[in-house]
């Protein structure tokens, strides 16, 4: 059986609009899409000892993260059945900062701990 998967890379954008944010060592952000699930792939390049780059791919499923505006049946807040452009843009321009923090490792701590806090604190999400 063949495995048909989709990939947008968009580092360059989640970078241009959480420069503060996001984590030095990250240098690539991918969605892969199938037609029944949608993951996200962060990578991360740090020099080890001896002058060697190690390469850490994380991968998460995002079926976890479901649209808050269903009532009964779970609709994923990124669907398969879309178009991969659609759930990248849902990912960049609709994900809030506080959602990012508790789905993803994309921001390093002290950004995470100042989102909480004007989230906790204020209730502002950004």
């Amino acid at each position: 059986m063949e495995a048909v998967y989709s990939t947008i890379e968009f580092y360059n954008e989640l970078k241009l609009k959480y420069k503060d944010y996001m984590k030095p060592e990250i240098v690539s952000v991918v969605m892969i899409q199938s037609a029944d699930e949608v993951f996200l792939e962060i990578l991360e390049i740090e020099i080890v000892e001896g002058g060697f780059e190690k390469q850490t791919k994380r991968r998460v499923n995002l079926d976890f993260i479901a649209d808050d505006n269903s009532d009964e049946d779970q609709i994923p807040f990124f669907n398969p059945k879309d178009p991969i452009e659609k759930n990248v843009n849902k990912f960049i321009n609709e994900l809030t900062p506080y959602s990012i923090i508790n789905t993803t490792t994309l921001f390093h701590d002290e950004a995470c701990e100042k989102i909480n806090r004007k989230y906790n604190t204020f209730g502002v999400d950004g």
